[in-house]
């Protein structure tokens, strides 16, 4: 048995994210279109004699306890598993905290990809899958390749073939609550239809079809949305967005000399305003 592995953990953003109604058991039915992107962090797991799950981390604001979603993951894979020892996950965290990047999320799919091939449990993307929406909406999402449209409360995958994108990312270093932004999202009837999978042809295409219905209410809590909005498209993005429940805000980009330049253009006002700015690309993995 293996007894240690490195595995990167990736990002993503939502290029649409569409809320079409409360659910009974309290959750919103959505629909939205999911794209792992190449900010990473990296999660080093190492199979201990003690028993235990033991996470440590580079940033002190992140638990390390049960709150932490790679810790649950870590708990239900030890649950079907005859193993007896213990997991140190050591993780590196670039993707910021609360930033609507899915990074707990990911970590959580992360760990339990890492596990199933550390025990050797033998389970299936299926059934790691299953075991994820316990943890998670998006953790499903991580645990499949490339980009998807997500229905239900995101669970119901379809994949979807998505050309390269290169992105800029805005994060102005505060976390917003996706709970919160959920339970102040006021529903309206209307709605846009579109044949997206015909719209994910090319970055102009996919421009067109950004929404995030979220954002009207984050942004009215938090003026920087509009202004990190405006400062993308001022250095040419095709099209820009919050992602998730925020506060992150992404612009796309067709290629990756566009999105260097437009990093050079807006480096000093972002340094100015104190916000982290990230060049990244889709990524199919």
């Amino acid at each position: 048995m293996a007894d240690t592995l490195i595995l990167d953990s990736p990002a993503k953003v939502n290029l649409r994210l569409e809320i079409l109604g409360k659910r009974e058991d309290g959750y919103h039915e959505i629909r939205t279109i999911f794209q792992k992107i190449s900010l990473c962090d990296t999660l080093h797991f190492s199979l201990i004699r003690k028993r235990g799950i033991y996470i440590s981390t580079d940033n002190p604001s992140l638990p390390a306890g049960e709150k932490n979603l790679a810790y649950r993951a870590a708990e239900m894979l030890f649950d079907r598993s005859d193993y007896k020892g213990g997991i140190s996950i050591e993780i590196q965290k670039r993707i910021p905290l609360g930033a609507g990047l899915g990074g707990g999320s990911s970590n959580a799919a992360t760990t339990l990809k890492a596990l199933n091939l550390l025990l050797k449990t033998g389970l299936s993307r299926k059934e790691l899958m299953e075991i994820g929406l316990q943890i998670g909406a998006d953790v499903p999402f991580f645990l499949m390749k490339g980009a998807a449209i997500g229905t239900g409360i995101g669970e119901n995958l379809e994949k979807v073939e998505i050309p390269h994108l290169w992105f800029l990312l805005i994060n102005p270093k505060f976390e917003v609550s996706t709970r919160w932004a959920y339970q102040n999202f006021v529903l309206t009837k209307k709605r846009f239809h579109y044949n997206i999978h015909k719209l994910l042809e090319s970055p102009s295409k996919i421009s067109r079809i950004l929404r995030n219905d979220l954002e009207e209410v984050v942004a009215t809590a938090y003026p920087q949305i509009n202004k990190m909005k405006e400062v993308l498209s001022s250095v040419g993005a095709e099209g820009v967005l919050m992602t998730g429940s925020g506060p992150t805000v992404f612009g796309v980009f067709p290629n990756g000399k566009r999105a260097l330049e437009a990093f050079r253009k807006m480096k000093n006002e972002a340094k100015r305003e104190g916000w982290i700015v990230l060049k990244t690309q889709s990524i199919t993995d």
